[in-house]
């Protein structure tokens, strides 16, 4: 039984500090609804976006030393290349992406309150969907327009 204590615990207390809270948040913009889920070992109390500012910002309550988080952000809100900053200090977090989503792995230390700004260089809610229908739309004026310009010659 010491044993298990002595060489158990300290093997696995890392686990304890990373427990994986979920959220997830409703991001309304365009007319459109986007959702962003994070997986962190904190509170996120708060989310804004600003479309104008292609930024989300999360408002952030660690009762940890040691912060670990996963965001997922919608394509479609922001992509392109992202810029972080972490208590208004430049932050660099991993970042991998899909077709649907970018995942942010963000690490850091300090307890308390911290805010997390992500900006990207585009945003895409009114773009995105439409672009398909653009392109066919202009595709069958064009073949349409072809078939009239030869009836009349």
């Amino acid at each position: 039984m010491v044993f298990s204590l002595l060489i158990l615990t300290p093997a696995y207390a890392q686990y304890f500090d990373n427990p994986g809270l979920l959220q997830k948040f409703e991001i309304e913009t365009g007319g459109y609804h986007y959702e962003v889920q994070t997986t962190s070992n904190f509170d996120v109390q708060e989310v804004e976006f600003s479309s104008d500012e292609k930024k989300l910002t999360l408002f952030i309550k660690s009762a940890l030393e040691n912060n670990l988080s996963e965001i997922q952000i919608p394509v479609n809100l922001i992509n392109g290349n992202f810029t972080f900053f972490l208590n208004d200090q430049e932050f660099f977090p991993n970042v991998k992406r899909s077709e649907k989503i970018s995942l942010i792995t963000a690490e850091f230390e300090g307890n308390g309150l911290h805010k997390l700004e992500i900006i990207g260089t585009t945003y895409l809610p009114e773009f995105s969907e439409i672009a398909p229908l653009v392109l066919a739309t202009s595709l069958i004026g064009f073949l349409l327009l072809k078939r009239f310009k030869k009836f009349n010659l």
